[in-house]
């Protein structure tokens, strides 16, 4: 009888092993996957923010040029009205 509880208490020791091992190696590739998805949104993120800044700057440049534009045309009109009087 001793060594019959002794082989059922083995055999369950060596189940719960297995299925700790199981989940273990689950737990890991899922740990595993999730940092590289974190990796890849990072990434993502950085190549945006560089986007934004791109299209900040040639909002500036663009403003700027507008606003240049607009004085040249103001100077050019003041001094047609000049060139009138």
């Amino acid at each position: 009888m001793e060594t019959r509880v002794r082989e059922v208490v083995n055999l369950r020791v060596s189940h719960q092993a297995d299925v700790h091992k199981r989940e273990s190696s689950e737990f890991y590739s899922r740990h595993h996957d999730a940092q590289k998805d974190r990796a890849v949104v990072r990434a993502e993120i950085d190549i945006l923010r560089k986007e934004m800044l791109a299209y900040e700057q040639e909002t500036i440049e663009t403003h700027d040029h507008a606003v240049e534009h607009i004085i040249r045309t103001q100077a050019l009109e003041a001094r047609a009205r000049v060139d009138t009087l």
